[in-house]
């Protein structure tokens, strides 16, 4: 049985359902509406669900092979194994966003911090760790310190729904092969040429924060703009990604919330530059002008996004995005073209409801089905013959 798809597009319907190509043509991608394509294979959901969760932000699988999951709400991280079965808790952590693990098994969490001047209490953003080899992986056992946190100049200021007003936020994690780090900042003043609030942080093994003038380590604010809506803008970071491997080195993908910015998914690659051209950060998917150039950019650069808020990468460099406002994954080959497999609410055996994160292991796809309070698997209908 083919299993519709459901991808944000224009009104079309190939032609045949006996279609072999599972890659959909971005020239047949208009924008603004929504469509149904058929193809050979298809994601399954995996029964049972896991259910229990409490507003799941994000999900990641460490190099331990146990999955991590955080409940902004509840101030806590969830240690999973991969049959579901909680393993523990950890200690109260406020407000965990995102999170990652280095390959020492220590977790990398994004977070905010209290703190009291005065009479008066001031959260700002954090960086925790909670070092899981040291206490023999015992999650509750295991203390959270707080390796970095943003000036008390830059407190979080936000609205009756949580939105973020004024002061800094971090929104996303993830590590390097050498243990270094690094993560999206986001906030709305952008006034200073050297340290604006939208900005990649890199810090080492450490803990410390690069400077921003090693720019084949840091992406640089003079390069990577704050504001705008070019391919170079990181304005309203929402999440970030690198690889499993030394042969993209530094590269790292990053998904934006702006409503302004038609690039809301970025592969980011170092330029070393020559004699004639300076060092920098460009777009991966649009380095050859001649080739990605409208009407001819790739689909992950088309306007297919509203608001995507995690992005991962399977061990074949297929990229994985999800999209909180539309209720839908979209996948993309290394390429950027959008595959058949990706889908949408409309999935016949269960629905997603403002999905939040997304993690990729031995073939599985696990996604934060946050307004659900749940995570979901999904395999390949070709992994189950």
């Amino acid at each position: 049985m083919r299993v519709g798809i459901f991808l944000v597009a224009a009104a079309f319907l190939l032609s045949s359902c006996s279609e072999k190509s599972k890659v959909v043509d971005p020239s047949t991608l208009p924008q603004g509406s929504l469509t149904k394509v058929f193809g050979d294979t298809s994601y399954i959901q995996m029964q049972p669900v896991w259910g229990g969760f409490y507003g799941p932000k994000d999900i990641k699988i460490g190099y331990d092979y146990i999955l991590y999951v955080t409940e902004p709400d509840s101030n806590r991280i969830v240690m999973v194994d991969l049959a579901g079965n909680r393993l523990g808790y950890s200690q109260y952590v406020k407000h965990p966003v995102a999170i990652a693990e280095d390959r020492k098994f220590n977790l990398v969490i994004t977070c905010e911090f209290d703190t009291t001047v005065g009479a008066q209490t001031i959260t700002v953003a954090a960086i925790a760790k909670i070092r899981l080899f040291d206490y023999q992986h015992k999650i509750a056992d295991a203390p959270v310190e707080m390796v970095h946190h943003e000036s008390l100049q830059k407190q979080i200021v936000r609205d009756a729904a949580g939105n973020l007003i004024s002061g800094r936020a971090y929104t996303g994690v993830a590590p390097l092969p050498d243990n270094s780090y690094y993560v999206t900042r986001t906030g709305s003043d952008n006034a200073s040429p050297v340290d604006p609030d939208n900005m990649i942080l890199h810090f080492s093994k450490s803990d410390k924060q690069y400077s921003s003038d090693f720019i084949d380590l840091v992406p640089n604010p003079m390069n990577l703009t704050p504001t705008g809506t070019g391919l170079v803008a990181i304005n309203q970071l929402s999440n970030i990604t690198t690889f499993n491997s030394r042969q993209y080195g530094t590269d790292f993908i990053v998904t934006q919330i702006d409503p302004e910015n038609s690039y809301k998914v970025k592969w980011f690659t170092f330029n070393a530059g020559s004699e004639f051209q300076a060092p920098s950060w460009v777009s991966k998917f649009s380095l050859d002008p001649s080739k990605y150039s409208p009407p001819g950019l790739p689909a992950i650069l088309s306007n297919i996004f509203i608001m995507p808020q995690a992005v991962t990468i399977d061990d074949r460099g297929n990229i994985y995005v999800v999209d909180s406002w539309l209720d839908s994954l979209m996948k993309f080959d290394m390429k950027g073209s959008l595959l058949h497999e990706s889908f949408g609410n409309f999935k016949a055996s269960g629905s997603l409801l403002r999905p939040s994160g997304v993690a990729f292991f031995n073939k599985t796809l696990y996604v934060c089905d946050s307004g659900h309070d749940r995570i979901l698997r999904y395999r390949l209908s070709t992994d189950f013959r």
